[in-house]
């Protein structure tokens, strides 16, 4: 008898599981996810950043209250997957079959699967919901309940993995003269008008996750072909020819190649206080210099 009770809650209880899953691999790859939000290029990277997070808030929020078996948690859930699935369908419609990020990068699941999925979940969530019995509670400690499960799941999310530029990173001191006379020596045009340099390096991940956000802020921007520099380091980590890396490096990220030199780790230690290091220049000064935490696309309008 008991456990035929208990079997009621099964259906919500496995959509509850499904949803603090997929926030939690969200939040384990929390940089792919931002940034596949900002690819659609409808907002600032800041705010892609931000509204990745809140989706995970809420995708987490609403789990817990499925396994608490809150009133009303099927109906914002099922809200959510309805929501979830309609822009999937943009993506099919515009033949993007990529990896949509649903279940993070552990899983990758493409649009339609990820539909498919949905399907499952809310079918679960119509099968719940007619076998529900609800905990009982005033409207008032009912109210006070998902308040504060919001806010544990929002501010989880946010102290876990707060966004780069929410971030304080403490760099190294570097030389501008040595930049100028790197600069000077390899890439002279680099001193003349407004330029960006970015010094990066092949076998970094946050170097990739940089240039790729950075591809998007130029494009965002307008700056040209010839306005841009990027500065590899050659650590000699590897048999590989530095060149060949640097196509590599280029054919992951996806990323235009520009203009392009590269230097020995050791010279570019004294002129970069970091790698990644993105330096924005004006007839040979330095104006801004940003890291990969505090990329922002209003720091590189023209």
């Amino acid at each position: 008898m008991q456990l035929a009770k208990l079997s009621k809650y099964i259906p919500t209880f496995a959509v509850g599981v499904l949803f603090v899953i997929s926030a939690i691999l969200k939040l384990l790859g929390m940089a792919a996810f931002e940034m596949y939000l900002y690819e659609f290029q409808i907002v600032s990277f800041e705010v892609a950043a931000v509204f990745s997070r809140l989706i995970v808030a809420a995708e987490l929020a609403v789990g817990i209250a499925l396994l608490a078996n809150i009133k009303w948690a099927d109906y914002v859930a099922g809200g959510m997957l309805l929501a979830f699935s309609l822009f999937l369908i943009v993506l099919i419609k515009e033949g993007n079959t990529g990896n949509c990020h649903c279940m993070g990068e552990v899983f990758d699941l493409s649009p339609d699967k990820s539909i498919s999925k949905n399907i499952m979940m809310l079918m679960l969530l119509f099968w719940g919901h007619r076998m529900a019995s609800y905990f009982k509670q005033s409207k008032k400690s009912w109210i006070i309940t998902v308040v504060a499960i919001g806010l544990v799941s929002l501010i989880s999310v946010f102290a876990l993995n707060r966004p780069d530029f929410m971030r304080l990173v403490k760099e190294r001191e570097y030389s501008q003269e040595k930049l100028k006379e790197m600069l000077a020596e390899k890439f002279p045009s680099a001193l003349e008008g407004e330029k960006v340099v970015c010094v990066l390096s092949t076998h970094c991940g946050h170097c990739k996750m940089a240039a790729r956000r950075l591809e998007g802020i130029f494009a965002r921007n307008e700056w040209n072909d010839d306005e841009i520099l990027t500065v590899f380091s050659d650590p000699k980590i590897s048999t590989e020819p530095i060149e060949e890396r640097i196509d590599s490096f280029f054919i992951d990220t996806k990323v235009k190649r520009r203009n392009v030199i590269s230097m020995d780790q050791d010279t570019l230690y004294y002129v970069s206080p970091r790698v990644p290091t993105i330096f924005r220049l004006k007839d040979g000064e330095v104006q801004k210099i940003h890291g990969y935490r505090d990329i922002k696309t209003a720091d590189f309008e023209k």
